[in-house]
């Protein structure tokens, strides 16, 4: 159970007693205020008495909240986790941790689950802000609950990912710039290879395989690892009247059905959460000797074990 883990005891709170959360949480609120309020007076002045500018106002507020949340969501679950094992390696506590009665797993799950009860912090803290959209109109419940999900799982996912880091590197500050790298290197690369994936395909491949339901399946997973393209066509998806669960795509004379996009990139994200996992426990579990040194002095000497 989650209150006889010592660990998330005493990360929880060290994290949540200091002024660090409440400077950050201030921070983070400032920030998704500030944008939003310059968003509605630019909409305000520019729509006048149109009768739609209530919904315009409403879904462009909704999508420029959840986009800057999401981004927010990238950058901060991250450095959260990155410190978490690194840090106890640097104060030199990191043997005492291993040599503690906790296994691995308990180890792995405390640290990880003390950052992501911050994380939902966050997440729980953007909900009265992306409530004013519903003032205007032009968003749905279900558009919000996948968007606060999407939220949910990339926190999870990104905070996964520091925590790998930090189990791997032996500096705080090493594991944040490698968390951080991966997180941009997501964020950038695969938008850099869809572009150079479409000129390439567009051009020398036949429409026959790109038609393909094997094709559409894999480039629909692809596009599924990016969380802002998965949920951008999904509010696309969304608002076009289309089905919140699966998405038909026309294949020539037939058509494929495939999971909606923010539906993959959830379990994408769960296999990747998964996977992270599993080396951060691997990394901590301690590698013991086979043998002892007792019996291998006993062979170099002659003597028998027991003497």
């Amino acid at each position: 159970m989650l209150e006889l883990n010592p660990i998330l005891v005493k990360d929880l709170r060290s994290r949540m007693r200091g002024a660090r959360a409440y400077v950050l949480l201030t921070i983070y609120l400032l920030i998704l205020s500030g944008v939003t309020l310059l968003l509605y007076a630019a909409l305000a002045g520019s729509i006048g008495n149109d009768l739609n500018a209530g919904r315009q106002i409403g879904r462009t507020l909704f999508l420029t909240i959840a986009s800057v949340a999401l981004v927010e969501v990238c950058l901060i679950t991250p450095v959260l986790t990155s410190g978490s094992i690194a840090g106890e390696k640097e104060r030199q506590t990191y043997d005492l941790l291993i040599a503690s009665l906790l296994t691995p797993w308990q180890l792995v799950w405390g640290k990880l689950a003390s950052a992501l009860a911050f994380a939902l912090l966050l997440i729980a803290a953007v909900a009265p802000v992306m409530s004013l959209a519903f003032l205007f109109g032009g968003v749905s419940l279900a558009e919000v609950v996948i968007a606060m999900v999407g939220l949910v799982v990339t926190a999870v996912l990104y905070a996964t990912i520091g925590l790998f880091w930090s189990a791997l590197t032996r500096s705080s500050l090493g594991a944040t710039s490698f968390a951080l790298g991966s997180v941009i290197l997501i964020l950038l690369g695969i938008p850099f290879l869809i572009v150079i994936a479409t000129l390439i395909l567009g051009r020398d491949v036949s429409s026959d395989f790109l038609e393909a339901p094997l094709f559409i399946y894999l480039s629909r997973l692809f596009i599924a690892a990016h969380p802002f393209i998965a949920l951008g066509v999904t509010a696309t998806q969304i608002s076009s009247g289309e089905n919140i669960f699966v998405e038909v795509v026309e294949a020539g004379a037939s058509s494929v059905v495939v999971p909606s996009p923010w539906l993959l990139y959830s379990f994408l994200s769960l296999i990747f959460t998964m996977v992270l996992l599993f080396f951060c426990v691997r990394l901590l579990n301690p590698t013991r000797p086979v043998t002892t040194e007792a019996p291998a002095r006993a062979k170099q000497t002659g003597a028998p074990d027991g003497a």
